[in-house]
């Protein structure tokens, strides 16, 4: 359980955001869904690893300002702490892995299993990205189907296509 615990919302191009940060990251980015539907979820699935050395209100405090550059398109890395405590072993692997597509770029399940060493796992690795519990700041948004074509998003396709508009990224 997190000794501190942060919530912040925030409207953006995308319909309102909430954020929630405790001592080691930040911990989820709710879209469409409020953070009292997915935060308890999460929580319960962290795995606790005594108390971390961030200050959770500042976390939120860098998260917001960076998703609002992100947002006017003066930003195309972040730089908060993320906490991946609630996923296992391999959705990790595959956030990790996303967190590297560059800014601008696309890529698919098939590819990110390739690179994570999977080559027959892009089904599990489609849900992991939509298990993504810090869409933007893990661009699963850069996720694009085998054909070219958006594929899901756990935001919403709208939110997808606003995203993808944002860092210039074309699809079918």
């Amino acid at each position: 359980m997190h000794s501190q615990l942060a919530i912040a919302y925030v409207d953006s191009p995308l319909g309102e955001l909430g954020l929630a940060a405790g001592e080691h990251g930040l911990i989820t980015i709710s879209m469409g869904k409020g953070l009292e539907q997915v935060l308890p979820a999460l929580l319960k699935r962290r795995r606790d690893n005594g108390r971390g050395r961030h200050k959770p209100a500042e976390l939120l405090e860098q998260a917001c300002s960076e998703v609002a550059e992100y947002m006017m398109s003066a930003r195309e890395k972040f730089d908060t702490p993320l906490d991946l405590s609630t996923g296992t072993e391999f959705q990790r692997a595959v956030w990790r892995r996303l967190q590297r597509v560059r800014f601008g770029k696309a890529t698919t399940y098939a590819d990110l299993a390739d690179e994570i060493g999977h080559p027959d796992s892009a089904r599990a690795v489609g849900n992991a990205v939509g298990s993504n519990p810090l869409p933007i700041l893990i661009p699963c948004h850069r996720v694009l189907a085998a054909n070219g074509r958006l594929g899901g998003f756990s935001g919403g396709l709208a939110r997808k296509r606003k995203l993808l508009a944002i860092e210039g990224i074309e699809y079918r």
